[in-house]
């Protein structure tokens, strides 16, 4: 076993035996707490909205954590989804290395990545859908992520109060508003391997009790990076660019409004990935290229450009509140990558020296763009009667999305033979939906809870494939037609929990949700063995849940166990091209399909505590899981479930001390891995690889001013994010810097 292995599963067990030790909560843990008056009791202080509306954590019965501002600062604050979710118990994310088609995965839901297919798992800013779409979909943005509040994590179907695609879960990050006071931030880093520069800068003041602003600004230089493209030079990974963001808040008895404003337009890193090829019929001698230098001719290139508009108000009416959040969102994605991972000058010297029976052309590659505008309004009303007995809720969702898609494809199957094809598609969604809830305590410690959500959706899509050469429409009524298609859903959601003891409850739960279906963006090539289907069905899926939380004294503990049954499971497949077949040596489109039926499984685990050592505090958290699954009907019965980790474990542990009255040190380590699991739906199927990874934080805070420095990825463990028969793609190495905090 390799250092970092042993290194990351001790830090494991000593967060849990820390834990097991009478440790206190703290709300910076890993159900990490929004930053709240700490004279109350630290257990109390967690914060989630998991049923649209504010609650303790400890009272919500759910699997559910909380992220909070300070909890990932301690890490170092994220820049990126990947860095936002690591080590959440049930949580994959599925990394491509860039944003635009990178996912998220809770309790094993499916993918998709490089389609136009609705996420798996529900992706919410404050509350509002803001998934969907072609490309850059299906994982948040630079932008979302910046200056936030929390992160709530809402693991199991979420159908009945936040709809469409959350059959894993859903994620809601909750932006930061305009508080009432004059403070702000300052936040630079700087990373050694890839002389990256970031700069983050927040302002807020209140000039009055009632008026509050908020404005933000978040950049980044990095032209350098860990993958390199040698014919084009460049990094694969570099990103340059800034996001804005600005609002104005306006507060008395009653009335709470915000107004939201933001901007980002950023180069961000490319879809990046290395051809690894076992001597074979096509390719006698094989064909390897180096871990982190991959000569493609076609320069690697991805940008998003998002501008977005929000509002939003709460009103007390005295009998009840008023909630609505409208957003208009405009989200522009492009990337390009190379076809077929070699140079044309590569691909001949490849063919002279006998490792590929035929000569490749070597300028095959993928262009493609998706402009997304969506629009949503939520509002609902909430309120209690007989003496706060009984808990209400009911709203309504309108969502219209409209897709335009663009993808230029150009296949060089042998040297100086072209085909090159430009697929249009113009994707339209519109929804409405309607939900409440109805909690009741039957008795002062047990209460039932029931919710219910109504969606009706419409979709359409037109899509034309043509000859870039000719202009002329290419591939039949296969690759060019209109179609539409119209669902309901009806969602529920049931549970039952039973405080046993004050500070413990222990529940049970029913519930379902459903992932829209839709159509196929990308619809191949001509030259493509296996046909590419237009359109796919809606996703449903059944969960029951049990679980126990509570404290022991001041300690945490959250465990959860779950089944979840599936029909009409939405699948990731492929084309059947490959760089090592003859009819279509390009790399394959995917596209999504329904397979039948599929059952998963799992048990979550979470504990957070802190205790004093010397004249310091540290804080200990442990996450851990356990999940599984197959297809138990259809074409691929029996096939275990894709991207479904056997075991997701995590630990961090922060150490504060304080020197003197202004200087405290610090040090922060957090270790995450994974093991066991398939890649894809197939058999026979690559495995995912083990991993684990640990990353080191420190430094010294003086008054206001925060100086650490960081490395991440501390043993420099070389490990893969996807691989299959022709491709792997390979995680970040070991990476330095320093980063400097100054708050006002």
């Amino acid at each position: 076993m390799r250092l970092g292995n042993w290194f990351a599963g001790g830090v494991a067990l000593g967060a849990l035996s820390l834990a097991s030790g009478g440790a206190a909560a703290q709300a910076e843990a890993a159900a990490g707490a929004p930053d709240i008056d700490a004279s109350a009791a630290e257990s109390d202080l967690i914060v989630v909205t998991a049923r649209r509306r504010e609650e303790r954590l400890s009272d919500v019965p759910a699997s559910a954590a909380v992220l909070s501002a300070d909890y990932l600062q301690e890490r170092g604050g994220p820049r990126s989804a990947k860095d936002l979710l690591a080590g959440q118990a049930g949580v994959r994310f599925f990394d491509t290395t860039s944003p635009v088609n990178s996912e998220v995965s809770i309790r094993g839901s499916s993918t998709a990545r490089a389609t136009n297919a609705d996420p798996s798992v529900g992706l919410y800013r404050d509350g509002v859908y803001i998934g969907g779409g072609t490309v850059g979909g299906r994982s948040f943005s630079r932008l979302d992520i910046f200056d936030a509040e929390r992160v709530e994590v809402l693991r199991g179907v979420q159908g009945a109060l936040y709809g469409r695609n959350a059959v894993g879960g859903a994620v809601n990050l909750i932006t930061a508003k305009p508080k009432f006071e004059n403070s702000g931030y300052l936040d630079l880093r700087y990373t050694t391997q890839t002389k990256g520069k970031e700069g983050q800068l927040v302002l807020n003041a209140s000039p009055s009790d009632e008026w509050a602003f908020r404005v933000g600004v978040d950049g980044v230089h990095q032209n350098e990076g860990f993958f390199y493209n040698p014919s084009n030079h460049v990094y694969f990974d570099r990103q340059k660019g800034l996001g804005y963001r600005g609002q104005v808040r306006y507060k008395n008895d009653r009335l709470d409004v915000t107004l939201l404003g933001e901007r980002q337009n950023l180069d961000v890193p490319a879809i990046t990935y290395r051809v690894v090829i076992a001597p074979g019929p096509i390719f006698p001698l094989g064909f390897v290229q180096p871990p982190y230098e991959y000569d493609h001719s076609t320069e690697p290139f991805a940008h998003q450009e998002i501008n977005a508009g929000g509002l939003s108000i709460e009103y007390d009416l005295g009998w009840a509140t008023l909630h609505s959040n409208t957003l208009i969102r405009q989200r522009n994605s492009e990337y390009t990558f190379d076809a077929d991972a070699i140079t044309p000058e590569r691909a001949l010297e490849a063919y002279l020296n006998g490792e590929v029976i035929f000569p490749l052309g070597g300028e095959s590659y993928v262009n493609q763009r998706d402009e997304t505008r969506t629009i949503t309004e939520v509002a609902h009303l909430t309120g209690t009667l007989f003496d706060d007995r009984v808990v209400w809720l009911g709203g309504f969702e309108y969502l219209t999305q409209d897709s335009n898609a663009f993808r230029l494809t150009q296949t060089n199957q042998i040297i100086n033979v072209f085909t090159r094809t430009r697929a249009d598609v113009d994707l339209e969604y519109d929804s409405y939906a309607f939900f409440g809830s109805l909690g009741i305590d039957i008795t002062p410690r047990l209460n039932l809870t029931g919710e219910l959500r109504y969606t009706n959706d419409d979709r359409s899509s037109t899509s034309s494939l043509i000859d870039d050469f000719t202009g002329m429409e290419t591939g039949g009524d296969a690759f060019n037609f209109s179609a539409d298609r119209s669902s309901d859903n009806v969602s529920y959601n049931a549970t039952l929990a039973y405080r046993f003891a004050d500070d413990w409850q222990i529940y049970g739960k029913v519930g379902s949700s459903y992932r829209a279906g839709g159509f196929n963006a990308s619809l191949g090539t001509p030259l493509q063995p296996i046909p590419v289907p237009a359109a796919y069905n809606d996703e449903t899926s059944t969960e029951y849940e049990g679980g126990v939380k509570g404290q022991f004294g001041d300690l945490y503990v959250a465990i959860a166990g779950y089944v979840a049954e599936a029909d009409d499971l939405i699948v990731q497949r492929d084309n059947g091209c490959s760089v090592t077949l003859p009819a279509c040596p390009v790399a394959p489109t995917v596209f999504l399909d329904n397979a039948g039926k599929a059952r998963t499984w799992g048990v979550e685990a979470e504990f957070n505590g802190s205790f004093e050592i010397g004249a310091g505090t540290l804080t200990a958290t442990l996450a851990a899981s356990r999940q599984d699954g197959k297809v138990t009907e259809g074409p691929l019965s029996g096939v275990p479930t894709a991207q479904t980790p056997n075991w997701l474990a995590s630990s961090n542990l922060n150490y504060r001390q304080p020197f003197n009255d202004k200087i405290d040190m610090f040090v922060n380590l957090f270790a995450y891995g994974q093991w066991g699991g398939t890649q894809e739906l197939t058999v026979p199927s690559p495995p995912l690889d083990n991993f684990q990874i640990v990353n080191l934080r420190f430094g010294v805070t003086y008054d206001r001013i925060e100086i650490a420095g960081f490395v991440n990825n501390l043993f420099d463990e070389q490990y893969l994010t996807f691989q299959e028969a022709t491709t792997q793609r390979l995680g970040t190495p070991r990476a330095t810097g320093v980063e400097l905090r100054y708050r006002f």
